[in-house]
Protein backbone atom coordinates (compact mmCIF):
# COMPACT_ATOMS: atom_id res chain seq x y z
CA UNK A 1 0.00 0.00 0.00
CA UNK A 2 2.83 2.13 0.92
CA UNK A 3 4.40 2.18 -2.43
CA UNK A 4 1.29 2.16 -4.08
CA UNK A 5 0.14 5.37 -2.65
CA UNK A 6 3.41 7.34 -2.87
CA UNK A 7 4.00 6.23 -6.45
CA UNK A 8 0.17 6.64 -7.59
CA UNK A 9 -0.28 10.26 -6.16
CA UNK A 10 3.39 11.21 -7.52
CA UNK A 11 1.98 10.13 -11.25
CA UNK A 12 -1.61 11.80 -10.37
CA UNK A 13 0.20 15.03 -9.40
CA UNK A 14 2.66 15.56 -12.58
CA UNK A 15 -0.49 14.35 -14.71
CA UNK A 16 -3.10 17.26 -13.06
CA UNK A 17 -0.03 19.66 -13.09
CA UNK A 18 0.38 19.44 -16.58
CA UNK A 19 -3.04 19.68 -17.48
CA UNK A 20 -3.71 22.74 -15.21
CA UNK A 21 -0.74 24.34 -16.75
CA UNK A 22 -0.63 27.84 -15.55
CA UNK A 23 -4.02 27.66 -13.57
CA UNK A 24 -1.22 25.91 -11.22
CA UNK A 25 0.07 29.56 -10.47
CA UNK A 26 -3.58 29.81 -8.02
CA UNK A 27 -2.75 27.13 -5.85
CA UNK A 28 -1.73 29.43 -2.50
CA UNK A 29 -5.65 30.73 -3.47
CA UNK A 30 -8.94 31.15 -1.52
CA UNK A 31 -9.11 30.29 2.60
CA UNK A 32 -5.90 28.51 1.28
CA UNK A 33 -4.45 32.26 1.42
CA UNK A 34 -5.22 32.29 5.04
CA UNK A 35 -3.43 29.11 6.75
CA UNK A 36 -0.42 29.78 4.21
CA UNK A 37 0.09 33.60 5.34
CA UNK A 38 2.43 32.38 8.13
CA UNK A 39 4.97 31.18 5.87
CA UNK A 40 5.75 34.76 4.03
CA UNK A 41 4.96 36.53 6.79
CA UNK A 42 7.53 34.56 8.87
CA UNK A 43 10.44 33.87 6.47
CA UNK A 44 9.71 36.78 3.83
CA UNK A 45 8.81 39.51 5.47
CA UNK A 46 10.40 38.58 9.33
CA UNK A 47 7.27 39.51 11.09
CA UNK A 48 4.33 38.29 12.81
CA UNK A 49 1.60 41.05 11.62
CA UNK A 50 0.03 40.07 8.17
CA UNK A 51 0.18 43.67 6.55
CA UNK A 52 2.90 43.11 4.32
CA UNK A 53 1.56 39.63 3.69
CA UNK A 54 -2.00 41.17 2.95
CA UNK A 55 -0.80 44.08 0.51
CA UNK A 56 1.26 41.93 -1.24
CA UNK A 57 -2.21 39.67 -1.91
CA UNK A 58 -3.81 42.54 -3.06
CA UNK A 59 -1.17 43.48 -5.45
CA UNK A 60 -2.11 40.19 -7.40
CA UNK A 61 -5.84 39.94 -6.85
CA UNK A 62 -8.96 41.67 -8.37
CA UNK A 63 -10.11 44.87 -6.78
CA UNK A 64 -13.10 42.55 -4.86
CA UNK A 65 -10.41 41.03 -2.76
CA UNK A 66 -11.05 41.43 0.76
CA UNK A 67 -8.81 39.08 3.17
CA UNK A 68 -11.51 37.88 5.28
CA UNK A 69 -8.66 35.69 7.02
CA UNK A 70 -7.34 38.89 8.28
CA UNK A 71 -8.76 41.42 11.19
CA UNK A 72 -7.38 44.44 12.39
CA UNK A 73 -5.88 43.80 16.16
CA UNK A 74 -4.63 47.66 17.03
CA UNK A 75 -1.79 48.46 14.65
CA UNK A 76 -1.58 45.26 13.20
CA UNK A 77 -3.37 42.46 11.09
CA UNK A 78 -4.19 39.08 12.64
CA UNK A 79 -4.87 35.78 10.88
CA UNK A 80 -7.88 34.13 11.74
CA UNK A 81 -7.25 30.37 10.96
CA UNK A 82 -4.13 28.29 12.95
CA UNK A 83 -0.48 28.11 12.31
CA UNK A 84 -1.18 24.23 11.58
CA UNK A 85 -1.44 23.95 7.62
CA UNK A 86 1.94 26.17 7.39
CA UNK A 87 3.48 24.58 10.06
CA UNK A 88 3.41 20.78 7.96
CA UNK A 89 3.83 23.15 4.61
CA UNK A 90 7.32 24.56 6.08
CA UNK A 91 9.68 22.20 4.72
CA UNK A 92 8.35 22.29 1.37
CA UNK A 93 8.38 26.17 1.74
CA UNK A 94 12.18 26.34 2.79
CA UNK A 95 13.03 24.07 -0.56
CA UNK A 96 11.12 26.55 -3.21
CA UNK A 97 12.91 29.07 -1.27
CA UNK A 98 16.38 27.52 -1.41
CA UNK A 99 15.25 27.08 -5.27
CA UNK A 100 14.50 29.94 -5.91
CA UNK A 101 17.52 31.93 -4.20
CA UNK A 102 19.72 29.20 -6.69
CA UNK A 103 17.76 30.05 -9.79
CA UNK A 104 17.44 33.71 -9.36
CA UNK A 105 13.18 34.21 -9.05
CA UNK A 106 11.99 36.19 -6.70
CA UNK A 107 12.20 35.39 -3.04
CA UNK A 108 8.49 36.21 -2.70
CA UNK A 109 7.02 33.25 -1.48
CA UNK A 110 4.18 33.12 -4.31
CA UNK A 111 6.66 31.76 -7.51
CA UNK A 112 5.82 29.02 -9.49
CA UNK A 113 7.97 27.44 -7.10
CA UNK A 114 5.92 27.75 -3.80
CA UNK A 115 3.01 27.24 -5.55
CA UNK A 116 4.09 23.60 -6.97
CA UNK A 117 5.80 23.02 -4.05
CA UNK A 118 2.25 23.64 -2.31
CA UNK A 119 0.24 20.92 -4.78
CA UNK A 120 3.51 18.76 -3.91
CA UNK A 121 2.86 18.73 -0.38
CA UNK A 122 -0.71 17.90 -0.30
CA UNK A 123 -0.03 14.77 -3.03
CA UNK A 124 2.32 13.46 0.02
CA UNK A 125 0.21 13.99 3.03
CA UNK A 126 -2.46 13.13 1.22
CA UNK A 127 -0.60 9.40 0.34
CA UNK A 128 0.60 9.31 3.73
CA UNK A 129 -3.70 9.45 5.29
CA UNK A 130 -4.33 7.06 2.97
CA UNK A 131 -1.52 4.23 4.24
CA UNK A 132 -2.49 5.43 7.75
CA UNK A 133 -6.37 4.75 6.46
CA UNK A 134 -5.45 1.68 5.30
CA UNK A 135 -3.68 0.16 8.07
CA UNK A 136 -6.66 1.65 10.34
CA UNK A 137 -9.13 -0.35 8.42
CA UNK A 138 -7.04 -3.46 8.79
CA UNK A 139 -7.22 -3.09 12.32
CA UNK A 140 -11.06 -3.96 12.06
CA UNK A 141 -10.25 -7.27 10.29
CA UNK A 142 -10.72 -6.14 6.64
CA UNK A 143 -8.44 -7.43 4.61
CA UNK A 144 -5.68 -5.80 2.97
CA UNK A 145 -6.64 -5.50 -0.47
CA UNK A 146 -10.16 -4.39 0.06
CA UNK A 147 -8.65 -1.83 2.55
CA UNK A 148 -6.35 -0.59 -0.40
CA UNK A 149 -9.74 -0.86 -2.85
CA UNK A 150 -11.29 1.07 -0.09
CA UNK A 151 -8.21 4.37 0.01
CA UNK A 152 -8.32 4.12 -3.57
CA UNK A 153 -12.06 4.73 -3.89
CA UNK A 154 -11.67 7.64 -1.04
CA UNK A 155 -9.34 9.50 -3.24
CA UNK A 156 -11.04 9.23 -6.45
CA UNK A 157 -14.56 9.01 -5.50
CA UNK A 158 -14.90 11.88 -3.16
CA UNK A 159 -13.75 15.58 -3.09
CA UNK A 160 -10.56 14.61 -1.19
CA UNK A 161 -9.38 14.42 -4.71
CA UNK A 162 -10.19 18.29 -5.27
CA UNK A 163 -8.58 19.24 -1.76
CA UNK A 164 -5.70 17.01 -2.95
CA UNK A 165 -4.88 18.30 -6.76
CA UNK A 166 -6.05 21.63 -6.89
CA UNK A 167 -6.97 23.46 -3.96
CA UNK A 168 -4.18 21.66 -2.28
CA UNK A 169 -3.47 24.92 0.23
CA UNK A 170 -6.61 24.53 1.88
CA UNK A 171 -6.13 23.16 5.18
CA UNK A 172 -8.07 19.69 4.40
CA UNK A 173 -6.22 17.31 3.01
CA UNK A 174 -3.62 18.32 6.22
CA UNK A 175 -6.18 17.66 8.40
CA UNK A 176 -7.09 14.25 6.99
CA UNK A 177 -3.29 13.33 7.17
CA UNK A 178 -2.80 14.13 10.50
CA UNK A 179 -6.37 12.68 11.67
CA UNK A 180 -5.60 9.37 10.06
CA UNK A 181 -2.27 8.96 11.78
CA UNK A 182 -3.72 9.92 15.19
CA UNK A 183 -7.08 7.90 14.66
CA UNK A 184 -3.95 4.68 13.61
CA UNK A 185 -2.24 5.33 16.79
CA UNK A 186 -5.20 5.67 19.11
CA UNK A 187 -6.08 2.32 17.41
CA UNK A 188 -2.84 0.42 18.46
CA UNK A 189 -2.65 2.40 21.73
CA UNK A 190 -5.55 0.28 22.75
CA UNK A 191 -5.30 -2.87 20.77
CA UNK A 192 -1.18 -3.20 21.83
CA UNK A 193 -1.39 -1.04 24.57
CA UNK A 194 2.27 0.67 23.69
CA UNK A 195 3.40 3.55 25.26
CA UNK A 196 4.98 4.93 21.71
CA UNK A 197 1.27 4.88 20.50
CA UNK A 198 -0.03 6.59 22.81
CA UNK A 199 2.86 9.55 22.60
CA UNK A 200 2.37 9.95 18.98
CA UNK A 201 -1.67 9.84 19.31
CA UNK A 202 -1.34 12.96 21.63
CA UNK A 203 1.34 14.77 19.78
CA UNK A 204 -1.30 14.56 16.30
CA UNK A 205 -3.55 15.20 18.28
CA UNK A 206 -2.14 18.96 19.14
CA UNK A 207 -1.00 18.78 15.40
CA UNK A 208 -4.82 18.10 14.32
CA UNK A 209 -6.01 20.88 16.69
CA UNK A 210 -3.18 23.21 15.47
CA UNK A 211 -4.40 22.49 11.82
CA UNK A 212 -7.77 23.37 12.51
CA UNK A 213 -9.14 23.84 16.16
CA UNK A 214 -12.35 21.72 15.78
CA UNK A 215 -10.21 18.72 15.20
CA UNK A 216 -10.39 18.20 19.00
CA UNK A 217 -13.98 16.73 18.15
CA UNK A 218 -11.49 13.95 17.28
CA UNK A 219 -11.01 12.64 20.71
CA UNK A 220 -14.72 11.66 20.77
CA UNK A 221 -14.09 8.78 18.34
CA UNK A 222 -11.54 6.97 21.13
CA UNK A 223 -14.33 4.96 22.58
CA UNK A 224 -14.86 3.05 18.82
CA UNK A 225 -11.14 2.74 18.47
CA UNK A 226 -11.00 1.12 21.86
CA UNK A 227 -13.21 -1.85 20.17
CA UNK A 228 -15.29 -2.26 23.72
CA UNK A 229 -15.78 -0.61 26.62
CA UNK A 230 -13.94 -2.60 29.14
CA UNK A 231 -10.92 -1.64 27.24
CA UNK A 232 -11.20 1.43 26.90
CA UNK A 233 -12.14 2.11 30.49
CA UNK A 234 -9.22 -0.28 31.42
CA UNK A 235 -6.34 1.62 29.25
CA UNK A 236 -8.15 4.66 30.87
CA UNK A 237 -7.68 3.85 34.08
CA UNK A 238 -3.80 2.61 33.29
CA UNK A 239 -2.97 6.11 31.84
CA UNK A 240 -3.19 7.41 35.44
CA UNK A 241 -1.23 4.72 36.68
CA UNK A 242 1.52 5.61 34.58
CA UNK A 243 1.71 9.95 35.88
CA UNK A 244 5.08 10.05 33.69
CA UNK A 245 3.86 8.63 30.31
CA UNK A 246 0.51 10.51 31.24
CA UNK A 247 2.11 14.03 31.71
CA UNK A 248 4.86 13.75 28.60
CA UNK A 249 2.33 12.90 26.63
CA UNK A 250 -0.64 15.79 27.79
CA UNK A 251 2.71 18.02 27.08
CA UNK A 252 3.47 17.36 24.00
CA UNK A 253 0.13 17.71 22.91
CA UNK A 254 0.09 21.07 24.90
CA UNK A 255 3.23 22.17 23.38
CA UNK A 256 2.05 21.85 20.10
CA UNK A 257 -1.10 23.58 20.08
CA UNK A 258 0.78 26.37 22.71
CA UNK A 259 2.75 27.47 19.52
CA UNK A 260 -0.12 29.45 18.44
CA UNK A 261 -0.46 30.80 21.44
CA UNK A 262 2.62 31.98 21.45
CA UNK A 263 2.54 33.36 17.89
CA UNK A 264 -0.68 35.09 19.22
CA UNK A 265 1.48 36.93 21.74
CA UNK A 266 3.84 37.40 19.57
CA UNK A 267 1.53 39.60 17.30
CA UNK A 268 -0.84 40.94 20.07
CA UNK A 269 0.41 40.63 23.39
CA UNK A 270 -2.36 38.54 24.16
CA UNK A 271 -2.33 34.54 24.60
CA UNK A 272 -5.70 33.91 23.63
CA UNK A 273 -7.71 35.85 20.83
CA UNK A 274 -10.63 33.99 19.17
CA UNK A 275 -10.00 35.14 15.86
CA UNK A 276 -13.10 34.11 14.05
CA UNK A 277 -14.48 37.33 16.10
CA UNK A 278 -18.10 38.12 14.21
CA UNK A 279 -18.68 34.04 13.23
CA UNK A 280 -19.89 31.32 15.77
CA UNK A 281 -22.43 28.73 15.67
CA UNK A 282 -26.00 28.45 16.37
CA UNK A 283 -26.28 25.36 18.30
CA UNK A 284 -30.48 25.50 18.17
CA UNK A 285 -30.40 25.78 14.76
CA UNK A 286 -28.21 23.16 13.06
CA UNK A 287 -28.85 22.43 9.31
CA UNK A 288 -28.40 18.49 9.95
CA UNK A 289 -30.85 17.88 6.52
CA UNK A 290 -28.76 20.56 4.39
CA UNK A 291 -25.42 19.61 5.31
CA UNK A 292 -25.94 15.96 4.03
CA UNK A 293 -28.38 16.10 1.36
CA UNK A 294 -28.70 20.18 0.08
CA UNK A 295 -28.37 20.97 -3.67
CA UNK A 296 -25.98 23.71 -2.44
CA UNK A 297 -23.21 22.08 -0.54
CA UNK A 298 -24.59 18.50 0.53
CA UNK A 299 -22.24 15.32 1.39
CA UNK A 300 -24.29 12.52 0.13
CA UNK A 301 -25.18 14.93 -3.33
CA UNK A 302 -21.44 15.86 -4.07
CA UNK A 303 -19.76 12.81 -2.65
CA UNK A 304 -22.57 10.03 -3.01
CA UNK A 305 -20.12 7.37 -3.22
CA UNK A 306 -20.39 7.85 1.12
CA UNK A 307 -23.77 6.50 1.01
CA UNK A 308 -22.44 3.06 0.93
CA UNK A 309 -22.04 3.57 4.61
CA UNK A 310 -25.52 3.09 5.65
CA UNK A 311 -25.09 -0.54 4.44
CA UNK A 312 -21.27 -0.43 6.01
CA UNK A 313 -23.25 0.25 9.07
CA UNK A 314 -25.50 -2.87 9.10
CA UNK A 315 -22.72 -4.83 8.96
CA UNK A 316 -20.91 -3.11 11.38
CA UNK A 317 -23.76 -3.02 14.02
CA UNK A 318 -23.30 -7.25 12.98
CA UNK A 319 -20.26 -7.43 13.43
CA UNK A 320 -20.00 -5.49 16.89
CA UNK A 321 -23.18 -2.93 18.69
CA UNK A 322 -20.66 -1.59 20.58
CA UNK A 323 -18.53 -0.34 17.13
CA UNK A 324 -21.94 0.80 15.99
CA UNK A 325 -23.05 3.08 18.13
CA UNK A 326 -19.98 4.45 19.16
CA UNK A 327 -19.26 4.93 15.63
CA UNK A 328 -22.90 6.56 15.03
CA UNK A 329 -22.92 8.61 17.83
CA UNK A 330 -19.45 10.21 16.99
CA UNK A 331 -20.90 10.69 13.76
CA UNK A 332 -23.69 12.63 14.65
CA UNK A 333 -22.16 14.54 17.42
CA UNK A 334 -19.58 15.79 14.66
CA UNK A 335 -22.24 16.53 11.92
CA UNK A 336 -24.15 18.25 14.35
CA UNK A 337 -21.61 20.68 15.70
CA UNK A 338 -20.72 21.17 11.98
CA UNK A 339 -23.90 21.65 10.65
CA UNK A 340 -24.31 23.92 13.53
CA UNK A 341 -22.16 26.87 12.45
CA UNK A 342 -23.38 29.82 11.25
CA UNK A 343 -22.21 29.26 7.16
CA UNK A 344 -22.92 25.68 7.42
CA UNK A 345 -21.86 24.89 3.84
CA UNK A 346 -18.57 26.49 4.40
CA UNK A 347 -17.89 28.79 1.32
CA UNK A 348 -16.69 28.37 -1.49
CA UNK A 349 -15.57 25.30 -1.88
CA UNK A 350 -16.16 21.96 -3.57
CA UNK A 351 -18.97 19.80 -1.62
CA UNK A 352 -18.99 19.51 1.72
CA UNK A 353 -15.14 20.00 2.52
CA UNK A 354 -15.39 19.60 5.92
CA UNK A 355 -16.03 15.89 6.18
CA UNK A 356 -12.70 15.36 4.53
CA UNK A 357 -10.70 15.57 7.46
CA UNK A 358 -12.30 12.49 8.71
CA UNK A 359 -12.88 10.37 5.93
CA UNK A 360 -10.49 8.28 7.36
CA UNK A 361 -12.75 7.22 9.94
CA UNK A 362 -15.90 6.70 7.34
CA UNK A 363 -13.64 4.44 5.44
CA UNK A 364 -14.33 1.92 8.24
CA UNK A 365 -18.12 1.04 7.60
CA UNK A 366 -17.18 1.88 3.21
CA UNK A 367 -14.19 -0.98 3.85
CA UNK A 368 -16.63 -3.14 5.02
CA UNK A 369 -19.01 -2.77 2.59
CA UNK A 370 -16.63 -3.21 -0.02
CA UNK A 371 -15.25 -6.67 1.53
CA UNK A 372 -18.50 -7.96 1.97
CA UNK A 373 -19.14 -7.33 -1.66
CA UNK A 374 -15.98 -9.02 -2.53
CA UNK A 375 -17.08 -11.96 -0.72
CA UNK A 376 -20.66 -12.12 -1.90
CA UNK A 377 -19.26 -11.14 -5.36
CA UNK A 378 -16.06 -13.49 -5.38
CA UNK A 379 -14.01 -11.37 -7.03
CA UNK A 380 -13.22 -7.55 -7.04
CA UNK A 381 -14.12 -7.07 -10.38
CA UNK A 382 -17.90 -6.74 -10.06
CA UNK A 383 -17.31 -4.55 -7.34
CA UNK A 384 -14.76 -2.54 -9.22
CA UNK A 385 -17.62 -2.12 -12.09
CA UNK A 386 -20.19 -1.26 -9.28
CA UNK A 387 -17.91 1.31 -7.70
CA UNK A 388 -16.64 3.31 -10.92
CA UNK A 389 -19.60 5.36 -11.62
CA UNK A 390 -18.80 7.15 -8.58
CA UNK A 391 -15.60 7.81 -9.84
CA UNK A 392 -16.67 9.07 -12.72
CA UNK A 393 -19.70 11.50 -11.26
CA UNK A 394 -16.80 12.81 -8.21
CA UNK A 395 -14.06 13.10 -11.21
CA UNK A 396 -16.54 15.20 -13.82
CA UNK A 397 -18.09 17.30 -11.37
CA UNK A 398 -14.53 18.35 -10.12
CA UNK A 399 -13.81 18.86 -13.69
CA UNK A 400 -17.00 21.01 -13.78
CA UNK A 401 -16.12 23.24 -10.26
CA UNK A 402 -12.48 23.77 -11.49
CA UNK A 403 -14.19 25.15 -14.81
CA UNK A 404 -16.66 27.28 -12.91
CA UNK A 405 -19.79 25.11 -14.28
CA UNK A 406 -20.79 24.33 -10.54
CA UNK A 407 -21.20 27.36 -8.60
CA UNK A 408 -18.75 27.92 -5.72
CA UNK A 409 -21.28 28.31 -3.12
CA UNK A 410 -24.58 28.98 -4.73
CA UNK A 411 -25.86 25.58 -5.85
CA UNK A 412 -29.85 24.86 -5.57
CA UNK A 413 -31.84 21.89 -7.27
CA UNK A 414 -32.35 24.04 -10.80
CA UNK A 415 -29.00 24.91 -11.21
CA UNK A 416 -27.53 21.50 -10.38
CA UNK A 417 -29.76 19.55 -12.83
CA UNK A 418 -29.04 22.05 -15.71
CA UNK A 419 -25.61 21.68 -15.48
CA UNK A 420 -25.59 18.05 -14.19
CA UNK A 421 -22.96 16.32 -16.67
CA UNK A 422 -22.24 19.13 -18.89
CA UNK A 423 -18.76 20.35 -20.02
CA UNK A 424 -19.51 22.90 -22.87
CA UNK A 425 -18.19 26.07 -22.75
CA UNK A 426 -21.39 27.66 -22.79
CA UNK A 427 -21.88 26.24 -19.28
CA UNK A 428 -19.06 28.07 -17.85
CA UNK A 429 -20.11 30.61 -15.08
CA UNK A 430 -23.33 30.97 -16.43
CA UNK A 431 -25.00 30.74 -13.04
CA UNK A 432 -25.52 33.44 -10.35
CA UNK A 433 -24.95 33.53 -6.78
CA UNK A 434 -26.99 33.89 -3.73
CA UNK A 435 -26.82 36.89 -1.11
CA UNK A 436 -23.68 36.29 0.84
CA UNK A 437 -24.36 35.48 4.20
CA UNK A 438 -22.79 37.20 7.27
CA UNK A 439 -23.59 36.35 10.73
CA UNK A 440 -25.25 38.47 13.35
CA UNK A 441 -23.83 41.29 12.26
CA UNK A 442 -26.07 43.32 9.81
CA UNK A 443 -27.89 46.06 11.72
CA UNK A 444 -31.48 46.22 12.60
CA UNK A 445 -31.63 48.98 10.02
CA UNK A 446 -30.02 50.44 7.29
CA UNK A 447 -27.42 53.17 7.81
CA UNK A 448 -28.51 54.46 4.41
CA UNK A 449 -31.46 53.81 1.70
CA UNK A 450 -31.56 54.80 -1.69
CA UNK A 451 -34.83 53.81 -4.28
CA UNK A 452 -35.81 54.95 -7.92
CA UNK A 453 -39.13 53.55 -9.08
CA UNK A 454 -38.25 55.89 -12.46
CA UNK A 455 -41.05 57.88 -12.12
CA UNK A 456 -38.92 60.82 -10.72
CA UNK A 457 -35.50 62.37 -11.61
CA UNK A 458 -33.20 62.26 -8.39
CA UNK A 459 -29.99 64.01 -7.33
CA UNK A 460 -28.50 60.93 -6.39
CA UNK A 461 -29.91 58.79 -9.43
CA UNK A 462 -28.78 58.95 -13.09
CA UNK A 463 -31.65 58.80 -15.86
CA UNK A 464 -29.81 56.44 -18.40
CA UNK A 465 -32.71 54.63 -20.52
CA UNK A 466 -35.53 55.69 -18.53
CA UNK A 467 -39.05 55.92 -20.31
CA UNK A 468 -42.47 55.71 -20.59
CA UNK A 469 -44.23 52.16 -20.39
CA UNK A 470 -47.80 51.01 -20.44
CA UNK A 471 -45.64 47.47 -19.20
CA UNK A 472 -43.67 49.09 -16.47
CA UNK A 473 -44.07 47.03 -13.06
CA UNK A 474 -45.00 50.51 -11.23
CA UNK A 475 -46.20 53.23 -12.25
CA UNK A 476 -45.48 54.61 -15.39
CA UNK A 477 -41.98 54.69 -16.28
CA UNK A 478 -39.38 51.74 -16.13
CA UNK A 479 -35.47 51.85 -17.85
CA UNK A 480 -34.80 49.56 -20.99
CA UNK A 481 -31.40 48.47 -21.32
CA UNK A 482 -30.32 47.42 -25.01
CA UNK A 483 -27.47 47.77 -27.74
CA UNK A 484 -27.76 51.31 -27.56
CA UNK A 485 -27.86 51.61 -23.63
CA UNK A 486 -25.76 49.27 -21.47
CA UNK A 487 -26.17 51.11 -18.16
CA UNK A 488 -28.98 51.08 -15.71
CA UNK A 489 -29.73 54.36 -14.00
CA UNK A 490 -27.37 54.92 -11.58
CA UNK A 491 -26.68 55.30 -7.51
CA UNK A 492 -24.25 58.16 -7.41
CA UNK A 493 -22.55 59.00 -4.15
CA UNK A 494 -19.97 61.75 -4.22
CA UNK A 495 -17.75 62.65 -1.01
CA UNK A 496 -19.92 64.58 0.64
CA UNK A 497 -22.59 61.84 1.52
CA UNK A 498 -19.91 59.05 1.93
CA UNK A 499 -19.38 58.77 5.46
CA UNK A 500 -16.54 57.11 7.10
CA UNK A 501 -17.22 54.10 8.74
CA UNK A 502 -13.78 52.34 9.79
CA UNK A 503 -15.54 49.32 9.56
CA UNK A 504 -17.03 47.24 6.55
CA UNK A 505 -19.92 47.36 5.28
CA UNK A 506 -23.39 44.92 4.08
CA UNK A 507 -24.86 45.80 0.83
CA UNK A 508 -28.57 44.81 -0.23
CA UNK A 509 -30.08 45.61 -3.56
CA UNK A 510 -33.35 44.72 -5.46
CA UNK A 511 -34.70 45.12 -8.57
CA UNK A 512 -37.29 44.05 -10.69
CA UNK A 513 -36.53 43.22 -14.38
CA UNK A 514 -37.75 41.85 -16.97
CA UNK A 515 -36.50 39.88 -20.53
CA UNK A 516 -38.28 41.04 -23.70
CA UNK A 517 -35.45 38.17 -25.77
CA UNK A 518 -34.78 34.93 -23.89
CA UNK A 519 -31.73 35.58 -22.03
CA UNK A 520 -31.75 39.10 -22.73
CA UNK A 521 -30.20 39.53 -19.00
CA UNK A 522 -28.26 36.24 -19.03
CA UNK A 523 -25.20 38.74 -19.21
CA UNK A 524 -26.45 41.93 -16.89
CA UNK A 525 -24.23 42.37 -13.87
CA UNK A 526 -24.83 44.66 -10.65
CA UNK A 527 -22.06 46.75 -9.94
CA UNK A 528 -20.54 48.26 -6.79
CA UNK A 529 -17.52 50.81 -7.90
CA UNK A 530 -15.78 52.91 -5.05
CA UNK A 531 -13.09 55.31 -6.52
CA UNK A 532 -10.55 57.07 -4.58
CA UNK A 533 -10.01 61.29 -4.88
CA UNK A 534 -7.57 60.09 -7.46
CA UNK A 535 -10.29 58.67 -9.60
CA UNK A 536 -8.16 55.18 -8.73
CA UNK A 537 -10.35 52.29 -8.40
CA UNK A 538 -10.17 50.77 -4.97
CA UNK A 539 -13.07 48.20 -5.32
CA UNK A 540 -15.13 46.60 -7.72
CA UNK A 541 -17.58 43.62 -7.09
CA UNK A 542 -19.92 42.34 -9.72
CA UNK A 543 -23.07 39.88 -9.00
CA UNK A 544 -25.32 38.29 -11.90
CA UNK A 545 -28.39 38.99 -12.39
CA UNK A 546 -29.94 35.71 -13.35
CA UNK A 547 -29.10 32.57 -11.42
CA UNK A 548 -29.31 30.66 -14.39
CA UNK A 549 -30.32 31.34 -18.03
CA UNK A 550 -33.56 30.29 -19.20
CA UNK A 551 -36.46 31.28 -22.10
CA UNK A 552 -38.79 33.01 -19.84
CA UNK A 553 -39.53 36.48 -21.32
CA UNK A 554 -42.06 39.14 -20.59
CA UNK A 555 -42.49 38.31 -17.30
CA UNK A 556 -41.34 40.41 -14.36
CA UNK A 557 -38.26 39.18 -11.75
CA UNK A 558 -37.45 39.75 -8.87
CA UNK A 559 -33.53 40.04 -8.42
CA UNK A 560 -31.97 40.09 -5.02
CA UNK A 561 -28.28 40.77 -3.38
CA UNK A 562 -26.45 41.39 -0.56
CA UNK A 563 -22.44 41.25 -0.30
CA UNK A 564 -20.07 42.91 1.76
CA UNK A 565 -17.97 45.99 0.75
CA UNK A 566 -14.69 47.57 2.50
CA UNK A 567 -15.32 50.38 5.25
CA UNK A 568 -15.79 53.87 3.80
CA UNK A 569 -12.36 55.62 4.96
CA UNK A 570 -11.43 59.72 3.72
CA UNK A 571 -9.71 59.09 0.81
CA UNK A 572 -13.20 57.53 -0.70
CA UNK A 573 -14.59 60.22 -3.62
CA UNK A 574 -17.14 58.13 -5.12
CA UNK A 575 -19.55 55.19 -5.12
CA UNK A 576 -21.44 53.85 -7.63
CA UNK A 577 -23.89 50.74 -7.80
CA UNK A 578 -25.25 50.19 -11.27
CA UNK A 579 -26.72 47.49 -13.35
CA UNK A 580 -23.69 46.96 -16.62
CA UNK A 581 -25.95 45.15 -19.28
CA UNK A 582 -22.29 43.72 -20.85
CA UNK A 583 -23.55 41.65 -23.70
CA UNK A 584 -26.29 44.51 -24.94
CA UNK A 585 -29.22 42.43 -24.72
CA UNK A 586 -32.98 43.71 -24.32
CA UNK A 587 -34.68 43.76 -21.47
CA UNK A 588 -36.47 45.91 -18.70
CA UNK A 589 -35.84 47.15 -15.07
CA UNK A 590 -37.68 48.99 -12.47
CA UNK A 591 -37.89 49.98 -8.41
CA UNK A 592 -34.19 49.78 -8.09
CA UNK A 593 -33.82 49.56 -4.35
CA UNK A 594 -30.60 50.11 -2.35
CA UNK A 595 -30.09 49.68 1.56
CA UNK A 596 -26.43 50.39 3.22
CA UNK A 597 -25.86 48.41 6.52
CA UNK A 598 -23.23 48.82 8.97
CA UNK A 599 -21.57 45.71 10.32
CA UNK A 600 -21.38 45.16 14.19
Amino acid sequence: MRTFSVGGIIVLFILIQFLRSGEAMRTIDGDGSGYYAYLPAVFIYGTTDFSDVYAFEQSRRNLDYMAHYFHQEGDRLINKYYMGTALLLLPFFLLAWLYSAIIGLPLDGYNFLFQYSVSFAAALYAASGLIAGSKLLESFGIDKKSSTLTMIILLLATNLFHYTFIASSHSHVYSFAAISWFLLNARRFFTLGKKSNFRLMMLLLGLSILIRPVNALVILALPFLAGSWNTFVQKMRSLFNQPRLLASAVMSCLFIVGLQIFYNFLQSGRFIIYAYREEGFNWLNPAFASLLFSYRKGLFVYTPVLLLIFPGMILLYRKSTYWFYTSSGFLLILIYVFSSWWNWFYGSGFGMRVMVDYYSLLAVPLGMIIMWGHTKLKGYKWVILFLMPFVFLNLFQTYQYYHGIIHTDAMNKEKYWYVFLKTDASYRKVLGGFPEPVYNRVGPAPMMSFFTDMESLSALWTSNGIQMSDDAYSGQYLAELSQSNIYSPTLVLQNSRIRETYKELYVKANLMFRELEPDGASEALLVYAATDTAKTMLFYKTFRLKQLPDQRIHEWRSADFGFKVPAWTQNLDQVKIYVWNRQKGLFQMDDFEIEIYRLN
